[in-house]
Order: structure tokens, then sequence, then C-alpha cells
């Protein structure tokens, strides 16, 4: 990942309290490679959720990534 350049589509579900445990899962969602670039787009969906489980967000995050890796 050369940057995380945006977030778009976010909701807060409930609450979130000091001392509580958050877990993320990231699922990619949509890869742009650019045809005239060194680099591409992708398009991660974001679910954190508490240690109950509960989805406390939901969002995607937009990134750019290198199409080789050194």
């Amino acid at each position: 990942v050369l940057a995380n350049y945006g977030v778009d589509n976010l909701r807060f579900m409930t609450p979130v309290y000091a001392g509580d445990t958050l877990g993320v899962q990231l699922t990619c969602k949509e890869i742009n490679p650019r045809a005239n670039a060194e680099h591409g787009e992708v398009r991660w969906d974001c679910i954190v959720t508490n240690q109950r489980d509960e989805v406390v967000a939901q969002y995607d995050v937009l990134t750019m990534v290198a199409k080789t890796w050194e």
C-alpha cells in the first residue's frame, strides 16, 4: 500500500465505550489497475466489531497500491 486516501460510506452502528475491545475485518471489494500508471486502486470493505461481535462501524477504505514490489 502506497497510501490510504479516503473513506466512503462511513456508518456508525452502535456506540463504542472506553474499555471496549475492537476487531477489524477487511475484504477486498474492487481492484482498479490503472493502465498507464505504476499503481492501482483497491477498495476494501471494512467492518469494525466490539467484544460482543456487534458491528459498531462499517465503511469502504480506498488505497493506492503498487503494481509491483521490489
